[in-house]
């Protein structure tokens, strides 16, 4: 909940994820700063994953049910992969004069759990988290488990989806999604 005593802003831990989130949203399909992006991706994240331990959601797949796939051993180097972009792009107190090798799809996986992370704590799932939902797994669709009938409409649509085409997709379903809602509401 966002709220306004004179000039101060109040804001919950919730809200400020939500806000990052669809901050992130927004940079993302406009194709702006990857490393902006990554940022601010892993600080809604972080939140989020705080708030889903504490009210003792399942922990959340990127940093935590990960590692229970990798030999025991070697977690703490896992662990330090994951967090390697993040820390980077953070911090320069050991390694000021590197330079990083970034893949900015590592970040897309990140948004989309948390979007779902934000649902499954609010119980709200706003336009832009669906809208980036539908292109996550359009773009990734052999990574889901999907309805053929949605799958195949993916498949035959697939230029739609293409990178070069995120600022119109998102545009056109964005504004599909808020008409959808407004009438539902």
């Amino acid at each position: 909940m966002i709220e306004y005593v004179g000039k101060q802003l109040l804001i919950s831990k919730l809200d400020a994820a939500k806000r990052q989130l669809e901050t992130v949203i927004e940079l993302y399909f406009s194709h702006k700063d990857p490393v902006s992006i990554h940022t601010l991706t892993a600080a809604s994240y972080n939140i989020l994953r705080d708030l889903n331990k504490s009210e003792k959601h399942p922990p959340l797949f990127i940093k935590d049910r990960f590692l229970n796939y990798i030999k025991p051993g070697y977690e703490k180097e896992v662990r330090n992969l994951i967090n390697q972009a993040e820390n980077f792009f953070k911090h320069a107190d050991r390694d000021r004069e590197d330079i990083f090798e970034f893949n900015p799809k590592q970040t897309e996986l990140m948004i989309y759990e948390a979007c779902d992370s934000y649902r499954a704590l609010s119980g709200e799932f706003p336009a832009k988290f669906k809208c980036y939902s539908m292109w996550f797994s359009s773009r990734y669709p052999n990574l889901f488990e999907l309805p053929n009938d949605y799958l195949d409409l993916v498949m035959k649509n697939q230029r739609e989806v293409e990178d070069d085409r995120r600022e119109i997709f998102y545009s056109e379903a964005l504004s599909i999604l808020n008409k959808t809602s407004m009438n539902t509401s």
